[in-house]
């Protein structure tokens, strides 16, 4: 192992007006103005051996196909392996789809077929940027969000407001100072839906997101990478709304608390043991109706996935496929799914974590849609009944997939940490 060194890179994702907001049923047409940058932001960690880079992208999911291409493009730039490159998602409603397919229109195609060369170029600029460096992490609390799960009779939930139901008020940091004390870069792992601005507003945005780091790069100096948790069932307080206040309002209270905690890290670390690893689970899909489906009044599922749902997971034989990813930074585990996962996944996949602490990301290498726990399904909801269609799977998947991404985060986690 030698010296450990780190930089940071950024590049501009933001799409040309005119370009479909995803994240929203019913908004007509494309957008129509710019309310703030929308970016993708790398960090890139060398112990001499095994570098890792991690991209924050403004971004509400991006299509595995795209990740392999962004991937091996980081990979002829820099010579990181393909499988220690995490590239994370806000997950902002308020910006471009991360994925086009033959039947999108131009303006879409353009955007999607550029975005890897965008996203490797920022690990690019990072890797271009490192110099010896050192590190910490810590963790605060605050809550700007509430559980969206509103059960309002038997078997009905609406997303509303649930102040009964689980949420997640860790505010989980990591500081990269370089080795003369200059800021480098800060990574937030924190839990809350980016969709204030709603479906009403056309503009583009990073919603609360961009708030938190505008404030947080303006104070520390740092540049600011935010890894989003486990919020499929976790929205900001307030609601979705079609103005910018809230997203003013609660992302300077997070911003508050980020800063609090960013002052109060000692980093102090300067031998950083690096390591990543990625798997792949198959999880089962609800079965189908009885119903005829697909063309010709039979359901075949390479037909309807490469004609009718060209946007859904890659499936096998088992089910749909959700890659998890682990990045070991010292004593820090990082673990991450291509899915939606509920606050409940998140909560005990870190509290089972064998690292001092962990970080557990949501929208990671890919989101092949929601996976709620087994406990969700008798109260019916958005996200267990017709959530699926928005992300083009032939079905939901089944109640026994969280348990399983629960038990492949811990195997994973235990693997990072050699226990």
């Amino acid at each position: 192992m030698g010296q450990f060194r780190a930089g940071s890179g950024r590049v501009s994702v933001t799409p040309a007006i005119g370009a479909w907001l995803v994240g929203f049923a019913g908004r007509a047409g494309g957008c129509t103005a710019i309310h703030d940058e929308l970016y993708a932001t790398a960090l890139v960690l060398d112990d001499g051996d095994r570098p890792i880079a991690i991209l924050s992208c403004d971004l509400i999911s991006i299509h595995p196909d795209l990740i392999h291409e962004t991937r091996m493009l980081v990979h002829e730039a820099t010579g990181i392996r393909e499988d220690h490159v995490m590239i994370c998602c806000t997950h902002t409603h308020s910006g471009p789809p991360g994925y086009a397919t033959e039947r999108s229109r131009p303006i879409d195609q353009a955007y999607a077929a550029y975005l890897p060369y965008r996203l490797a170029g920022a690990v690019r600029l990072a890797w271009d940027d490192r110099a010896p460096a050192r590190l910490g992490h810590d963790s605060g609390e605050v809550t700007i969000a509430i559980n969206r799960r509103e059960v309002v009779g038997q078997g009905q939930t609406i997303l509303g407001e649930n102040p009964d139901g689980p949420v997640d008020p860790v505010v989980g940091l990591l500081r990269v100072d370089r080795a003369d004390g200059t800021p480098l870069a800060t990574l937030l792992n924190y839990v809350c839906h980016p969709v204030i601005l709603g479906p009403k507003s056309l503009v583009v945005s990073a919603d609360f997101v961009g708030r938190t780091r505008a404030v947080v790069e303006a104070a520390t100096g740092s540049s600011m990478l935010y890894i989003q948790g486990a919020c499929g069932d976790i929205n900001p307080l307030g609601g979705v709304q079609a103005d910018y206040a809230n997203c003013y309002r609660l992302g300077t209270i997070l911003a508050g608390e980020v800063v609090r905690v960013y002052g109060g890290i000692d980093p102090g670390q300067t031998e950083i043991d690096l390591a990543a690893r990625v798997t792949e689970i198959e999880v089962p899909l609800a079965p189908l109706g009885a119903e005829p489906r697909g063309r010709g009044g039979t359901w075949d599922i390479e037909d309807r996935l490469d004609k009718e749902f060209p946007w859904a997971a890659n499936l096998g034989p088992g089910g749909a496929r959700i890659e998890i990813q682990t990045l070991r930074i010292g004593d820090l585990g990082i673990v991450s799914v291509a899915s939606e996962p509920f606050v409940e996944t998140g909560l005990a996949v870190k509290a089972g974590s064998p690292f001092e602490r962990a970080f557990f990301a949501g929208y990671t290498n890919g989101c092949i849609g929601y996976v709620p726990t087994a406990q969700a399904y008798p109260y019916g909801g958005y996200e267990v009944l017709s959530a699926h269609a928005g992300y083009r799977l032939p079905t939901p998947v089944a109640p026994a997939a969280e348990q399983m991404v629960v038990q492949a985060c811990a195997d994973a986690l235990k693997q990072a940490n050699g226990s």
